[in-house]
């Protein structure tokens, strides 16, 4: 198993990291606070702290002298942005496959000359600790092709060493499960549309910024000073699909070999259903039975997945299939869905689009959307005589992509054939639901409590709103716009009343969403977005239909402590 590893290429320099890329976690930033002390916009709800009186002070380094030849323990830290820093190799065999890479945690060493704690100084690196590592850790970097080598002797400040009497299992192993192809994975910052300032999951950016900013200060494993040192991070690159399949057979070696008291892995990858092609545009993405197949071979060797879900959880959300599941449950305020098979596209386009409209039609008769005295259809005014238009979409697709307009059965075949023919798709089915009209989108962020009681409503964490501008000939959404609440209140002409409405509604609707998940699987989940179309139908009243959930790690629109917040939820849930 342990074969299917591959040796990294060559060690970097190791004096160009200085044991300065990090700094502690400075004091006047404490922690985030429990989620049910936070400011929220509607309250409650939240994790709590499970600090479990801990103090919060971190490791202060050896109080003695140490001699020369002694064996200590240094703590080793790689930034995951830096693609040339030296990383652990825990298995340095040469071969095929994932590389399994080790960029924090304490490992050993032995000093290489004498050392007196009555001379440090924190200001002057000639007087930290000079440790030797290791002579057999060999360390390489994630990108060149050389063999793996031992680390020159390297000076530490005092807080990163310790007597090898100190070592216990940290709190936690993380394993971070990351995109190790040719092209990196853009972060995809800039604009409206873009996930601001920590990128998109898969990037090494918002990887970095998770390790500093989540990790490294939470109070159970970073300290309030970020010197605690509790964890150990492993990396394990994929490169495409192949790599995730040959995972499972791994499973086992990766769940022993990680000490912590806890063991999570963190999938930072897009599962899709497409084949693995090369370029940019498809970094990050991973085949999702491969990627699937991996993370419950992981489960059922004792590693539990963390980011963003476990397995069968983060299929359902990604599949969109609940679309069609959960069309007929009134409650879901969902518009008419239903599943249309690639094979019957490819025999009759015709036939499937004809089929595919009677069945909105009947899923719409049987559960027919709340509609007051003197309020315009809904969900939509152009389908009042019956549905001739709606959108198209595939399943495990991700930022807007895949979805397609249509007007009447001619286009509906004719978006059907488009979507199930494209090269390299491997969807077996894909998803057709009625037109919605709407203002514009609400997006409500939830943090379940792990005691959350029946009758107990939750209230979102954070509330963000978008617009989109339309759709293009080609039938694609485009001009994605975020929201203020002042530009909502703008668009509706100052109807706060119908604003607060809206946001009433989701809420309610949302707590019985989440209610759904919990069918899907009894642990509650950290943390789900779902997003709403929502419109304004009268003075003080608002009109709420359910989009799309979205999974741990969805982009939190202008909500810039969103990533820190999910992290520290993600955390706490793998701490527990």
């Amino acid at each position: 198993q342990a074969c299917n590893i591959t040796a990294m290429a060559a060690a970097a320099d190791a004096r160009f990291y200085d044991c300065r890329s990090r700094s502690p976690c400075p004091a006047p930033a404490p922690p985030l606070a429990p989620a049910g002390t936070m400011s929220m916009m509607m309250g409650g709800g939240g994790h709590s702290a499970y600090t479990n009186g801990y103090s919060g002070k971190g490791n202060t380094g050896p109080t003695a002298m140490l001699a020369k030849g002694q064996r200590v323990q240094f703590w080793h830290e790689a930034d995951p942005v830096h693609r040339n820093a030296p990383l652990a190799c825990p298995a340095p065999l040469m071969g095929c496959g994932p590389q399994l890479r080790q960029s924090h945690g304490w490992l050993e060493g032995v000093m290489h000359e004498p050392f007196n704690p009555q001379r440090y100084d924190l200001s002057k690196m000639d007087t930290w600790p000079l440790v030797q590592p290791s002579q057999r850790i060999l360390f390489a970097d994630r990108c060149s092709h050389r063999t793996p080598t031992p680390l020159a002797p390297k000076r530490f400040p005092l807080w990163r060493v310790r007597d090898v009497t100190s070592s216990r299992p940290p709190a936690l192993s993380l394993l971070l499960v990351r995109w190790g192809g040719e092209h990196p994975v853009g972060a995809g910052v800039e604009g409206d549309g873009g996930w601001g300032k920590f990128g998109c999951p898969p990037c090494d950016e918002y990887v970095s910024a998770m390790v500093s900013g989540g990790v490294s200060c939470h109070p159970l494993l970073g300290g309030k000073d970020g010197r605690l040192c509790d964890f150990e991070i492993f990396n394990i690159f994929v490169r495409n699909s192949r790599d995730a399949f040959d995972m499972q057979q791994m499973a086992p070696w990766l769940a022993a070999m990680l000490q912590g008291n806890k063991k999570v892995s963190f999938w930072m990858l897009w599962p899709a259903e497409w084949e693995d092609a090369g370029g940019a545009d498809y970094a990050g993405y991973v085949e999702r039975r491969a990627m699937f197949c991996a993370m419950r071979a992981c489960e059922a060797a004792g590693l539990r997945s963390g980011f963003p879900h476990p397995a069968d959880l983060y299929e359902v959300i990604t599949s969109k299939s609940w679309l069609a599941a959960l069309a007929l449950q009134p409650a879901a305020h969902l518009p008419a869905a239903t599943l249309v098979s690639k094979g019957s596209v490819v025999n009759d386009p015709r036939r499937a689009a004809k089929h595919a409209l009677a069945a909105l039609s009947q899923i719409r008769h049987r559960s027919p959307f709340p509609v007051g005295p003197g309020e315009r259809p809904a969900p939509s005014v152009v389908n009042k005589a019956g549905i001739w238009k709606g959108v198209v979409k595939l399943g495990w697709s991700w930022e807007g992509r895949f979805v397609l307009s249509f007007e009447g059965e001619e286009q509906l075949a004719a978006r059907l054939t488009e979507m199930m023919s494209q090269p390299g798709c491997l969807a077996s089915s894909c998803i057709v639901q009625e037109w919605v009209d709407f203002d514009f989108e609400m997006r409500l962020y939830f943090l379940p409590p792990e005691a959350w009681q029946p009758g107990m409503k939750l209230a979102p964490t954070k509330v963000e709103c978008n617009s989109w501008a339309g759709f293009s000939e080609e039938g694609r959404p485009h001009t994605f716009r975020k929201l203020t609440e002042a530009m909502c209140l703008d668009w509706w002409q100052q109807d706060s009343a119908a604003l607060q409405s809206a946001t009433e509604q989701a809420t309610s609707i949302g707590n019985f969403l989440l209610t759904w998940l919990l069918a899907m699987d009894a642990q509650p989940v950290p943390m789900v977005r779902m997003d709403f179309m929502i419109s304004r139908i009268g003075p003080g009243k608002a009109r709420v239909v359910f989009g799309e959930y979205c999974e741990l790690g969805a982009c939190c629109l202008a909500w810039e402590d969103g990533p820190p917040t999910i992290w520290r939820a993600a955390l706490d849930c793998a701490l527990r």
